[in-house]
């Protein structure tokens, strides 16, 4: 085939990608814009690049080649596969193209949902054309192929993946042109991270290169959860939609699943930097999968919780329906600040006793307080919504970890200008009723004021060490497991008079499990010392 065809077929294949970044729903693409090469077709065409690419593919497969030799050809065809895949990704901008995916376009070969979301990407971005922001490190493995990011929009993914809230998400991938014959045409691969971290070239067997960072920076551009954290405080409605579980890559059953829950004021993007490290192990990287819990922080954290259990029940009811996976009874759950105790009340093996702590009609609540009722709650509960929030089976798993967990309340949430916030968190009737029955709750006694109904329900409310949810939880029993603690000490090296700047040493202090103090303030996930203990962690849960 001549160099003219052998060209039209290799933008054939691009055109294909569909590349409309308008088409991811917001009207400032967080996508980098197609970036041309230095070098223009003019100096160099397209089917010369093709020519160079061909004749170092084919010395690349020879057994005789000195070692300074071959990583020269790497570089150079690297250089060159870059190069072609910046002016074609240009070139579809410019032109717009909304092809199917081609069928001849090789992607991934297992048969899980990777292999199908090969044929769902609206753009494949270079990794180099990446800029970070939100990330502090970039961690890549030197090797053969250009790393790339396909970028999957939200209408395609909902398609495959009932469980998971996202705004789209993104693949991390490999990109490769191979030459499988003197006269053949050249054929792209697009190799996902998780299949292979090598090729075979000839009669030689290849690193591919891999850059572990740029799809998690363009994961939680395109998400945008990080922009409406405050927004989730204040007005918890207008975020409903963002609550649940995202993630950045399809379900591995073969790797354990860690969950990641964040605090107030926050967002799920705030362990971006934590899971960036931890992915930068290649030990973890195949055998853990990383998720995130994200909610409306505004709302009080026992009913966030309820929110938490469901999104951890649906996702196996999706992807494991028979429990057969062990891999899921060997979770980790990780809580950070007022997630910590999203996560710490769902261990608890009898957490309709939180109730014990809340003022009640004793009459009418004593019976909710007797004997065990995981397997059958009252009925009282049941029709009045309450069986969601107190009356439920603990979250399975295998290790549990807390960051600057406030187990004990926040002494912050005494301040007069933070009870101000509360008054401008806004909890409209229907949050509410989802999922406590207010009206009979207020003829019970548990709330004899209804002009005090919105702060009893408000996230900042329950943090305060006086709170009913905290006195309420501190005495119940939890499920027995490995249990850690990471908490910061601003680096003053004061414990036990330490503090975080908001939790106290005394408050995250757990008497069971294990413990670790880093030089931090409240934002301890953004510490390389967390990502180290976090990571020593893993390796033993492994075992």
């Amino acid at each position: 085939m001549g160099g003219m065809t052998q060209m039209q077929r290799i933008r054939s294949i691009m055109v294909c990608l569909a590349l409309g970044l308008g088409m991811l729903g917001c009207s400032v693409s967080p996508l980098p814009p197609p970036k041309l090469p230095h070098v223009s077709r003019r100096t160099m065409p397209d089917s010369s690049i093709v020519v160079r690419l061909r004749e170092a593919w084919s010395t690349l497969g020879q057994v005789n080649v000195s070692a300074e030799q071959r990583q020269e050809l790497i570089r150079r065809y690297n250089a060159d596969l870059l190069c072609l895949l910046r002016r074609l990704r240009h070139d579809i901008v410019q032109e717009g193209g909304d092809a199917p995916y081609p069928l001849f376009m090789e992607g991934s070969s297992r048969g899980d949902l990777s292999g199908e979301l090969v044929q769902m990407y609206d753009d494949v971005v270079p990794a180099a054309d990446v800029r970070l922001d939100t990330l502090k490190e970039r961690y890549l493995s030197p090797g053969l192929g250009v790393p790339i990011v396909g970028v999957i929009p939200h209408a395609k993914l909902r398609e495959r993946v009932a469980t998971f809230q996202a705004r789209g998400t993104v693949h991390t991938m490999t990109a490769l042109l191979e030459f499988r014959g003197a006269q053949a045409s050249p054929v792209f691969r697009f190799i996902p991270q998780q299949e292979t971290s090598k090729v075979r070239v000839g009669r030689m067997m290849y690193q591919l290169a891999a850059d572990y960072s740029a799809s998690i920076e363009l994961y939680w551009a395109l998400s945008g959860v990080d922009r409406d954290k405050f927004l989730g405080l204040l007005r918890p409605q207008n975020t409903r939609n963002q609550r649940g579980l995202v993630c950045m890559e399809p379900c591995d059953p073969n790797r354990i699943p860690v969950i990641l829950v964040h605090g107030l004021a926050s967002s799920a993007a705030t362990f971006a930097n934590l899971v960036n490290r931890l992915r930068s192990h290649p030990d973890l990287r195949k055998r853990y999968q990383f998720w995130y819990f994200n909610y409306p922080t505004g709302v009080a954290w026992t009913l966030s919780a309820a929110a938490y259990r469901k999104a951890l029940k649906d996702a196996r009811a999706e992807f494991d329906p028979g429990h057969r996976n062990a891999n899921w009874d060997r979770l980790v759950a990780v809580g950070h600040s007022m997630g910590g105790l999203i996560t710490h009340y769902s261990q608890c093996t009898e957490p309709w006793r939180l109730l014990e702590a809340v003022p009640k009609d004793r009459t009418l609540f004593g019976d909710l307080l007797r004997g065990r009722y995981t397997d059958a709650p009252p009925a009282f509960a049941r029709k009045n919504g309450m069986q969601d929030v107190f009356y439920f089976k603990p979250v399975k798993a295998g290790m549990v970890v807390y960051m600057a967990t406030p187990h004990k309340g926040a002494p912050i949430a005494r301040n007069r200008f933070v009870i101000m916030l509360t008054h401008l968190i806004y909890l409209p009737q229907s949050i509410i009723s989802e999922t406590l029955n207010v009206a009979t709750l207020q003829r019970g006694n548990v709330i004899t004021d209804p002009r005090r109904l919105t702060r009893w329900f408000t996230s900042i409310r329950q943090l305060s060490p006086d709170s009913y949810a905290i006195r309420g939880l501190a005495p119940l029993a939890v499920r027995d497991v490995p249990v850690h603690s990471i908490i910061g000490d601003r680096g003053r090296g004061n414990t036990p008079r330490s503090s975080d700047g908001i939790v106290p040493y005394w408050s995250s202090h757990l008497s069971r499990g294990t413990e670790t103090i880093v030089p931090a303030d409240h934002s301890v996930q953004d510490a390389q010392e967390t990502a180290d203990d976090l990571a020593r962690l893993l390796r033993d849960n492994a075992q």
